[in-house]
């Protein structure tokens, strides 16, 4: 009796273990996964179906609108890219626009973060920003694409060119606090989860298609397969050549751009060089980075242009700038000297030069000889050079001359 008794109490022992260990493994929460800087925001045109069009893409950080006339309306989507399924807490996404081009009309934030942060569902015209920020309270957003919030504008007066920008107001790829960011929750904290810098988009006014300076396709056309080849082939089949790749243009690829200069306000950086008058330029890239000679960032613009004005740069952090020339292949040149400058503090600029109205760099810097690197003056000084060189050889044998 003794031990039947202390066998029911040793089995009872051992289910309560087995009942203990079960519920500890099954009402642990998750391990917490770690944040990861992979979440991407964009503006898009607003649509309510699924696989929606972006807008068409001008270089490769901005796009621009189709054609714009006053009294358009302007339907914008928040748009955000959550690859990995990350739960996406809080967003925050400010964003500038010209308030003397375009009238705020509505902001509709998404029902999915109905936290609204006081002061952050509305416009703002007097500083031309649009202040956005809410949170989802109830776990966070999982979904791969979230349509986080709608802007509607009314075009208000029509450019006559593509300079003026609906962006995302203080993103800032380097990490500091800023206006445009997604935060989840790590370890009892909050994590920006923003990858890299948005891109800007560009109002287009006009009734043709808008424009690009992204060189358009090389690729030879794609020939579809036989669907009846023939019952009895040839048996000794023609040879077909390999198709071999364009070459590279060498004499392209020493040119190199001159005059890079930089100057700077508030949290914009402006450049202008001088153009390369070579037939086969394209365009222009200019790159950027926080660190010489390592440059994450690039602006494309075509040959046309001579100046570029980068904004929502973070001020205060030094940047560091160089240029190449492309051609119709995608091939560069040699890059410029490089030039660096302090966002934000006008007395690390490079050289002073001047700027339109509307905050833009003027159009046309000088020229460089065809198939040169060498800018028109740096010739003519070189030029007087060699013949002040020469006069001085022809005195100084003259004298020997006279002495003997």
């Amino acid at each position: 009796m003794t031990i039947l008794f202390a066998n029911r109490r040793l089995s009872a022992i051992r289910i309560a273990a087995i009942l203990s260990f079960a519920m500890t493994f099954f009402l642990l929460p998750p391990p917490a996964v770690a944040a990861e800087a992979n979440v991407l925001i964009k503006l898009r045109p607003h649509c309510e179906v699924a696989n929606c069009p972006d807008f068409p893409l001008y270089d490769s950080e901005t796009f621009i609108t189709n054609g714009l006339n006053v009294g358009d309306t302007l339907d914008i989507d928040i748009v955000l890219q959550n690859p990995t399924g990350q739960s996406l807490q809080s967003v925050q996404s400010w964003v500038k626009y010209d308030s003397k081009i375009l009238k705020g009309l509505e902001v509709k934030i998404s029902d999915r973060f109905p936290l609204v942060a006081p002061g952050e569902s509305g416009f703002a015209p007097e500083s031309g920003v649009v202040k956005i920020g809410a949170s989802n309270v109830s776990g966070g957003m999982r979904e791969s694409e979230i349509a986080f919030a709608r802007i509607t504008f009314q075009v208000l007066k029509e450019m006559t060119d593509i300079s003026s920008l609906v962006s995302f107001h203080e993103f800032s790829l380097l990490g500091q606090e800023g206006k445009t960011k997604v935060l989840v929750i790590e370890e009892g904290r909050t994590v920006n989860v923003l990858k890299t810098r948005p891109r800007e988009l560009r109002l287009y006014f006009g009734e043709n298609p808008p424009p690009s300076v992204i060189p358009p396709s090389t690729n030879p056309p794609v020939i579809p397969p036989v669907t009846n080849p023939p019952v009895n082939p040839p048996t000794n089949p023609p040879t077909i050549p390999p198709i071999t790749p364009p070459l590279t243009d060498p004499t392209f690829a020493v040119l190199r751009p001159q005059g890079l200069r930089v100057m700077t306000k508030d949290d914009q950086v402006f450049l202008i060089w001088n153009a390369l008058l070579d037939p086969r330029v394209v365009g222009y890239n200019i790159y950027y980075g926080t660190v010489s000679g390592r440059y994450i960032q690039r602006r494309t613009i075509s040959s046309e242009t001579t100046g570029v004005t980068i904004r929502n740069l973070p001020p205060g952090t030094r940047m560091y700038f160089a240029l190449t020339a492309f051609n119709a292949g995608a091939q560069d040149s040699e890059y410029s000297d490089e030039v660096a400058v302090t966002v934000g503090d006008p007395a690390s600029s490079t050289a002073p030069f001047t700027l339109t109205e509307n905050g833009n760099v003027k159009p046309g810097n000088g020229g460089v000889p065809v198939g040169t690197g060498m800018p028109l003056t740096a010739i003519i000084v070189l030029a007087v050079i060699a013949l002040l060189a020469g006069f001085g050889s022809f005195f100084f044998r003259r004298r020997i001359l006279r002495n003997v």
